[in-house]
């Protein structure tokens, strides 16, 4: 048998403990689930994944991309370019070849859409909520705010409150409602600032995710081009997308919506100051041409530097321009090469091309460099000038034999060496050709301009441009607006007939402009209510402030 103590009698009630269950695998997955979801609803968050896709977009412009360069991506894959096959296979693996296809990417656009959508409709139904709202908050603890004033008056307390309520409307002041709080003590409250700061920034959060949007469909829906037309070339050019020397297609973009419009170069306009002191700077790059439509009507127009032409709702901006020297090789009285060469510029300015004639037995190609303005001196010898206009030009070429190698990728103004042997070089002036031996002629009948055009469509631009225009929007009411609040009692004093005016405030932004602003509205009360004739000495808290410069019947403290 158990003995019970007397002395320590058992407990009437017993605490009873509990031991903490452990959630089973369900409630462990939704534990996570709703952290994970937290998490992804956070600004922050949004601006981490942001971060992200940034990186990201980065790759793709460093890395070549499969739909718009599938030969360079080859050649990285194969080693023959880049940085090595181990390098591109972890890049391969990564999807970076294909980055904005990859699904790393498309996982991030997603939660990034979903971060953002989260975290701005939450702020937005709370914004709207206290715009429609005209209950800014009451306080007890008028004498615990930044800016607080008293001042006596013979008005009574619902006159003063009734002018300040006034006063406060006219200053575009939000009140609260007097019915708000029956049976309270009469108070004036009012807010300013907090409908326009929230709203800017809400809209200029709302501003990202419209550009997000603009730049995503950009992507999809968007096109762009490259490609050079020769001056007077009797072939026009067809919007097609074999036509073009590069391209950058969007994912939705087909070979159907190409427009198919034929564009020929008539004349280009090219011109510089031509005194040293400008240094050669351009004065004038101006291209005219003839649009032909697919339903057989054409038009004549113009194309400048920043004065695009749009065709077809396709725009067309003149983006470089070169020299176009006529080559003809000859092998046996056999014309074996005869076509325009579309020169690049050189830093040295001098204009640098390729000639290839793989028709010839063994292949022949021609090393070409351009000086446009290269005079005779006295004794008949060229002076090889910086200049960039064409008035004397001199064509210098090296001439190589063997194997062009044209299956090997490489640049239409390039030689691959590696087969060829060199032969000799020389010098031609337009209009003249010249014997290189072993039944082999060069000529150089001619010189022209090419110029380079990129064609281009973009159907967000109107989304990108809204974006733009809301950061605006968002951004100046956000930096410059501010949120104060402002509290109003009037308490009567039965024994001298006057009542105490107590006006107190609070900023929650910029407090140097909202005490000005607050001193300005208690001058405006004050004059708006009668003062009492004989104001009496002053209280105990305001002896101590000899150097306050208003009247002993206003106190005012600031903390």
């Amino acid at each position: 048998m158990t003995r019970i103590d007397s002395a320590d009698p058992p407990e009437a009630n017993p605490p009873v403990r509990r031991r903490r269950s452990r959630p089973g695998p369900l409630g462990f997955v939704l534990e996570s689930v709703r952290m994970a979801w937290r998490w992804l609803t956070r600004m922050r968050t949004a601006l981490y994944l942001l971060g992200v896709l940034g990186v990201e977009t980065l790759v793709a412009t460093v890395v070549p991309q499969e739909p718009n360069v599938p030969r360079t991506v080859t050649a990285w894959r194969a080693g023959t370019e880049g940085p090595g096959e181990t390098v591109s296979a972890f890049i391969d693996m990564i999807g970076a070849y294909d980055a904005y296809g990859s699904p790393v990417f498309l996982a991030t656009l997603l939660l990034l859409f979903t971060s953002l959508t989260a975290c701005l409709l939450p702020r937005t139904r709370a914004w709207w909520r206290i715009a429609r709202s005209s209950r800014p908050p009451r306080t007890n603890h008028l004498g615990k705010q930044e800016q607080v004033a008293r001042f006596e008056t013979t008005a009574e307390p619902e006159e003063a409150l009734a002018t300040g309520r006034a006063l406060l409307g006219r200053r575009r002041w939000r009140l609260r409602s007097p019915d708000a709080d029956p049976g309270a003590e009469p108070q004036v409250a009012a807010e300013k600032g907090h409908v326009l700061r929230e709203g800017g920034s809400l809209l200029f959060h709302l501003s990202f995710y419209v550009l997000l949007i603009g730049v995503v469909l950009g992507q999809l829906l968007g096109f762009s081009g490259q490609v050079g037309i020769i001056e007077g070339d009797e072939h026009s050019w067809t919007e097609t997308q074999v036509a073009y020397w590069s391209s950058a297609p969007g994912r939705w973009w087909s070979g159907d919506d190409h427009r198919r419009f034929e564009v020929t170069l008539d004349r280009f306009d090219v011109d510089w100051h031509r005194d040293p002191a400008f240094g050669g700077q351009p004065s004038l790059f101006l291209s005219h041409v003839t649009v032909t439509h697919p339903d057989g009507s054409s038009r004549e127009d113009t194309v400048g530097g920043n004065d695009p032409l749009v065709v077809d709702g396709m725009k067309i901006h003149q983006l470089d321009w070169g020299y176009a020297p006529r080559v003809v090789i000859e092998e046996d009285g056999q014309v074996v090469h005869d076509g325009f060469l579309t020169l690049s510029a050189t830093e040295e300015g001098v204009w640098h091309g390729a000639a290839k004639a793989p028709a010839a037995d063994p292949d022949i190609g021609l090393d070409l460099f351009l000086v446009p303005y290269a005079p005779t001196d006295e004794a008949g010898r060229p002076q090889i000038t910086g200049a960039p206009w064409d008035d004397a030009p001199l064509l210098l070429f090296r001439q190589y034999v063997g194997d062009l190698r044209l299956e090997a990728a490489q640049g239409v103004n390039t030689l691959d060496l590696a087969g060829l042997v060199e032969m000799g070089n020389g010098a031609l002036r337009p209009g003249r050709s010249v014997d290189l031996g072993e039944g082999v002629t060069v000529s150089f009948p001619e010189l022209r301009r090419w110029v380079g055009f990129q064609v281009s469509r973009r159907p967000t631009v109107p989304l990108l441009l809204a974006g733009a225009v809301l950061v605006l929007l968002g951004l100046v009411p956000a930096l410059y607006a501010s949120r104060r609040r402002l509290w109003m009692t009037a308490t009567a004093d039965p024994s001298t007939g006057r009542t105490t005016v107590t006006v107190a405030g609070r900023a929650f932004q910029r407090p140097q402009a909202f005490a000005a602003e607050y001193e300005d509205l208690v001058r405006a009360l004050r004059r708006e209510l009668p003062a009492p004739a004989d104001p009496p000495g002053p209280s105990p808290a305001s002896e101590n402030r000899t150097s306050d410069p208003r009247p002993p019947r206003e106190q005012v403290v600031r903390r």
